[in-house]
Parts: C-alpha cells; sequence; structure tokens
C-alpha cells in the first residue's frame, strides 16, 4: 500500500499497536537493516506481515493470519471443506483495517492508497472500508 501524510516512523508506530510487522524487513548477520517501507514519489510504500513474535491463539494461528483453505471432498454431491487450511504468512482484512485505524486516528488527514482502495482521510476511510470486506475473496490480493 502507498501512505501520504506520515512519516515512516508514525507508519511503523501503527504497525506495532496493531500487532503486525512490516514485510521483508529484518537485521543482517552484521547489524544493518534491511527497510521493508520504501518511498515511491512522495509516498511511503508499506506491505504489512504477521508477526512473529506475538503469542498464538488457541488454534496456533498469530494475530490477523491469514489461514489457506481446508481440503475439498465431495461427499453426497456436494462440495465440502474438511478441516483447516494452512497457516499463512498474510494479514487478514481485519489486520489492515486496524492498522488503518490506528494511522487515521493519529493522522486523520493522512492517504492510504490499497489495490482495493483509495481513502483520502479518515472520515474517507470509514465511509468505504466496510464495503472492501471480501472484494478479493479467494484471490491473492495484497493492500
Amino acid at each position: 500500500m502507498m501512505v501520504w501524510g506520515v512519516t515512516e516512523d508514525d507508519i511503523r508506530a501503527a504497525v506495532s499497536e496493531a500487532r503486525l510487522t512490516v514485510w521483508n524487513e529484518w537485521t543482517t548477520s552484521d547489524g544493518r537493516l534491511i527497510n521493508g517501507i520504501g518511498q515511491k514519489g512522495k509516498a511511503l510504500t508499506v506491505r504489512l506481515g504477521v508477526d512473529r513474535l506475538q503469542p498464538r491463539d488457541e488454534v496456533g494461528l498469530l494475530p490477523y493470519q491469514k489461514r489457506g483453505r481446508g481440503q475439498l471432498r465431495w461427499i453426497d454431491g456436494r462440495l465440502v471443506e474438511i478441516g483447516h487450511g494452512r497457516r499463512l504468512p498474510y494479514v487478514t482484512w481485519e489486520g489492515h483495517r486496524e492498522f488503518m485505524r490506528i494511522l487515521f486516528r493519529d493522522h486523520p488527514e493522512a492517504r492510504i492508497k490499497t489495490a482495493i482502495a483509495d481513502y483520502r482521510g479518515r472520515k474517507d476511510f470509514w465511509a468505504k472500508h466496510p464495503e472492501t470486506r471480501g472484494a478479493f475473496e479467494g484471490r491473492p490480493i495484497h493492500y
């Protein structure tokens, strides 16, 4: 996603408060930080990931971790999902919403553009965001 009107530190604070992490960011063996937050024109680009240091829930998922589909089988002429799918390293719609909610709470005039929406401030976010739930259900889409 692309974010305008905030600093890198603002993004990191919102990511941390949402119990997430910045995707593709790590520290090298010699202590250098490989930064997962980039710059594209006047916007900062960021992709969210699940934080592996957070405690897991009762089914082994990290906060806001996506789970793939279970195994599909034909039973009595119907396609039925059996069991749970694999744990995926991607963040759910709810996790992205939590990050954006925190960012807009602290910076109401910020702008966030994702693959499915362009939020121009806090009011625009709350007006548009509920409609995006399930917009790309079953497709690999990254906010």
